[in-house]
């Protein structure tokens, strides 16, 4: 007669029951996990828009600043704002107005306005003021340090872009500025 030992066989079996709980533990403790790499996409996606907010800025300012330094009109004497296509420069290569990217409309603006540069220039008078020059040496201390002051108006520019969008499924609209100095260099 062969005996065989059912309690030996039981304890070793993995019931269905097990496998089913084993199951749902795993999936709730993925959900977690799933919420968190849905938020990481959308951040990602963000911080994408941002991106090519900044190259397009980047891109229109190196554009404007390749051009000569009347290009926008003989004097700027207030601050102009280019949004859309200006009809006076059609010769200008450079879009303003929308653009769409990825189903997202980027709205760049170009405002030119004039810029006042002060410059204070260290000057000092190495005369021996204050000292005998037969007796004592120069003292530094009575040199006579003065700050001379040059203005200059007209002939400096500042250039700024600006590019507008909005997220997908946001309502706020962000916007990223790029702003940069040009001189007239030109002798008259």
């Amino acid at each position: 007669m062969i005996n065989i030992n059912c309690s030996k066989r039981n304890k070793k079996a993995v019931t269905l029951a097990e496998i089913l709980l084993a199951c749902v533990l795993m999936a709730l403790a993925f959900l977690p996990i799933m919420g968190l790499m849905s938020s990481s996409i959308k951040i990602t996606e963000q911080d994408e828009n941002t991106q090519r907010a900044v190259r397009l800025c980047q891109e229109k300012l190196n554009i404007v600043m390749q051009m000569p330094y009347d290009t926008f009109g003989k004097s700027i004497t207030s601050k102009m704002t280019l949004d859309t296509t200006d009809k006076k420069n059609k010769d200008i290569a450079l879009v303003l107005g929308e653009e769409v990217f990825d189903g997202i409309p980027y709205k760049s603006i170009l405002t030119i306005e004039p810029y006042t540069v002060i410059y204070h220039v260290p000057t000092c008078d190495f005369s021996l003021k204050g000292a005998d020059t037969k007796k004592a040496a120069p003292n530094p201390a009575n040199w006579g340090w003065t700050d001379l002051t040059y203005t200059v108006t007209g002939k400096v520019l500042r250039y700024s872009v600006t590019v507008k969008w909005k997220d997908h499924g946001k309502s706020n609209e962000k916007e990223y500025t790029l702003s940069t100095l040009k001189a007239d260099l030109r002798k008259k």
